[in-house]
């Protein structure tokens, strides 16, 4: 049998993996944001639906009312990351979003221990330092306001994914698929004003639904449930991958180069939080995880 901190993991990384594919199906419609917005969450709502129906078969009612509160409070906190994710992708680099993004790490750290009891060791303080040093080459290095908005925006997306995990891990005992289902209700009814009329094309329509299953209802299921097996400050990690392998797909597919700043920026803050998750999974065979 899998270990359980082990499965963690492996939810993880897969998620980190599906979530980095998110510039690349920005960069691959030419919809506009909200409309991108709208059509995602609506794949992800029906994803979610059918997932949780299923997987509940009996017990729909008793889950649901079970995880009514944190699923309300992650809902909220993650249809604003959505919507920023895709506003962000559209302002600036995707290097530049998904750099800033891997503060989470940092931010988890501060909170991990007044919030969930989890010590916040000394060199998190060090890698704090570095990612605001980082942030702070990104910003200089901002081309046009367009781009400052853009990773400004990120920095909202970051606070996000560092309030959702706390809370995820806070309530790990309950089930979480609820709360995917709400934050793309959340979005997909806020961009639906400025996303009408639609204009988008087969193509678009088919690029939204494999946007909102592959890479926003099912990473986020995993990565809830990787909160039940791993610490907060571990969990947070799957940032790191996020970080690394979109500007790839961006690249890859459409050639989108990060500027001299925006790569300085990113390898300090890759290497802080890097710093500062690798030590924390060291801890994982010493210290268990999982109440």
């Amino acid at each position: 049998m899998i270990p359980r901190t082990v499965l963690g993991v492996l939810f993880a990384i897969t998620a980190g993996v599906c979530f980095s594919s998110g510039g690349y199906f920005v960069r691959s419609v030419s919809i506009d944001s909200w409309e991108i917005i709208a059509l995602r969450c609506f794949f992800a709502a029906i994803a979610m639906i059918i997932l949780f129906v299923v997987r509940e078969r009996g017990r729909t009612i008793a889950s649901l009312r079970a995880s009514a509160l944190p699923s309300l409070f992650i809902g909220v906190i993650t249809g604003w990351a959505i919507i920023a994710y895709v506003l962000a992708m559209q302002l600036t680099l995707v290097a530049n979003v998904t750099a800033i993004m891997t503060t989470s790490t940092l931010i988890v750290a501060l909170l991990a221990r007044p919030f969930l009891g989890e010590r916040v060791p000394l060199h998190t303080w060090f890698a704090m330092v570095g990612g605001l040093v980082g942030i702070g080459v990104m910003f200089s290095g901002a081309a046009g306001a367009g781009s400052l908005y853009g990773n400004l925006l990120a920095f909202t997306i970051a606070l996000a994914i560092a309030l959702q995990t706390l809370i995820a891990r806070k309530f790990r005992h309950v089930q979480m698929e609820p709360a995917v289902f709400v934050a793309a209700l959340v979005a997909g009814i806020a961009a639906l004003p400025m996303a009408l009329p639609f204009t988008a094309s087969g193509h678009d329509v088919a690029m939204m639904a494999a946007f909102g299953v592959v890479q926003l209802a099912v990473p986020l299921t995993l990565y809830f449930y990787a909160a039940r097996y791993l610490a907060a400050p571990t969990l947070i990690f799957v940032v790191l991958i996020d970080a690394v392998l979109a500007p790839v797909w961006v690249w890859l597919g459409f050639d989108e180069v990060p500027t001299r700043l925006a790569f300085i920026g990113a390898v300090v803050i890759l290497v802080s939080v890097g710093f500062n998750a690798g030590l924390s999974v060291r801890k994982l065979g010493r210290a268990p995880a999982t109440d």
